[in-house]
């Protein structure tokens, strides 16, 4: 004749692995905050970076001293604005011959 299960030990091995469950979840939840509040400071600091290259690219194009180190970078960005404006004037004409 089979035993009958000893329902108060599975009862338990499942109370456990609810409670296992439910520590991992709330260690993910946690670990998710964490990495999304990485996340939005490392946003935050690319969008200072971002304003302070515009800034220097302003400052740039007004001709105040910009240290020597920089001029490079600056140099670069007036090749691709002109490039922009060149690509720019290529789409107007082509606009133009519909």
């Amino acid at each position: 004749m089979p035993s009958v299960p000893d329902f108060s030990k599975i009862k338990v091995s499942i109370g456990h692995g609810f409670e296992a469950i439910s520590n991992k979840s709330e260690d993910f939840i946690e670990v998710s905050k964490l990495k999304f509040k990485i996340h939005s400071e490392e946003n935050s600091m690319e969008d200072l970076y971002n304003d302070i290259g515009k800034e220097l690219y302003s400052m740039f194009k007004k001709n105040y001293h910009i240290d020597s180190s920089l001029l490079d970078y600056c140099n670069a960005l007036k090749k691709i604005e002109k490039r922009i404006k060149s690509l720019e004037k290529e789409l107007h004409v082509a606009y133009n011959k519909r």
